[in-house]
């Protein structure tokens, strides 16, 4: 450093400065935009598991005369004859007849599947992707992939047990959110005893074998968990979107305030230190003739310390040549 010239010193420091200060705005902006992901996938499994809970409460989701082939439905209900009714308030007798309806068909969802239409739904409609899977799981589609079997170990091993974790798998973030078993929940996933036994015979023709694997639970026991994958546009150009006109005159602004500073130091600092510097390479090589430009300044009319020291350097620079010609003139005599 001590070949570098002061202003290149400065520039230098300006330069890591402003390094130290772009990378501190991508990391924080990395942080905003990972809180505002991990916000946005919190309130979309909170909203499921709302969902979950609602419909387990009320024993699924029953559709009518359709459902989806890609997920099927649990049970099925037939009758030739039925009519609708309107709603009957709260006075306790029937609604008033709407129409006779002929040969209806009522398909049970139950919470699983209908999370799973939801997730479909989701993709076409938002491009994200949540479903929920478990390491006991029943249907194929709601077995765990890599990133997932670790979420659920980790969620297992949390102390205090958080119920949630997310990071970056790649280019997608993922977030997972547990689901832990409910009262409700073990009308479906508790013991032989509790599961009637129609509804047994139900889940069996659906899912087989894979049955055994996903009952006997008990209520607080982990189920599995909701698994969230967003994948964002591109981060590097939400990062130049939030990059404003605003920032970029400020970034505009400073570069020419600091060249300005650094002109001013060019001008009270370094211009005068080399002007001294090269007065005291002169007075070395014996020429104390040196003009500073201060011969007529006092100490009491200078404030600048770079002044003061350049005065009190001419001061020196006159008394050495004071001290000279003393001696020349005492040489002299003693010669005669």
């Amino acid at each position: 450093m001590k070949r570098i010239g002061m202003m290149y010193k400065i520039i230098i420091i300006f330069i890591i400065v402003i390094a130290i200060a772009i990378f501190s705005f991508f990391h924080l902006f990395k942080i905003m935009y990972e809180k505002d992901l991990v916000a946005q996938a919190r309130a979309t499994a909170g909203q499921v598991l709302i969902f979950r809970k609602w419909s387990a409460g009320f024993g699924g989701v029953w559709t009518k005369d359709s459902f989806s082939k890609g997920v099927g439905y649990l049970l099925e209900i037939q009758t030739p004859n039925a009519e609708s009714r309107a709603y009957a308030g709260k006075t306790g007798t029937p609604g008033a007849k709407l129409q006779d309806i002929n040969n209806v068909h009522f398909y049970l969802h139950n919470p699983a599947l209908a999370t799973r239409e939801l997730s479909l739904l989701s993709i076409r409609e938002n491009g994200w992707s949540f479903k929920v899977v478990s390491d006991r799981y029943m249907a194929p589609q709601d077995k765990p992939d890599a990133w997932e079997s670790r979420a659920l170990k980790t969620i297992e091993t949390q102390k205090p047990k958080a119920g949630e974790t997310w990071e970056w798998d790649g280019k997608n973030f993922r977030y997972a959110k547990a689901i832990y078993v409910k009262k409700s929940c073990l009308k479906c996933h508790g013991t032989p005893q509790q599961i009637k036994p129609f509804f047994m015979k139900a889940l069996k023709a659906k899912y087989g074998k894979n049955v055994e694997r996903a009952i006997n639970y008990k209520a607080g026991d982990l189920r599995g968990i909701i698994s969230i994958t967003i994948t964002p546009n591109n981060l590097i150009s939400s990062v130049f979107s939030a990059i404003d006109i605003w920032i970029v005159l400020a970034l505009i602004l400073t570069f020419i305030v600091f060249m300005g500073f650094a002109m001013a130091i060019k001008m009270d600092v370094i211009r005068p230190i080399k002007k001294l510097t090269d007065a005291a390479e002169a007075i070395s090589l014996g020429d104390l003739d040196v003009d500073l430009g201060v011969e007529h300044l006092k100490d009491e009319d200078v404030k600048d310390e770079i002044a003061r020291l350049a005065v009190a350097f001419d001061r020196m620079r006159s008394s050495l040549k004071s001290a000279l010609r003393r001696l020349r003139e005492k040489a002299k005599g003693n010669i005669k």
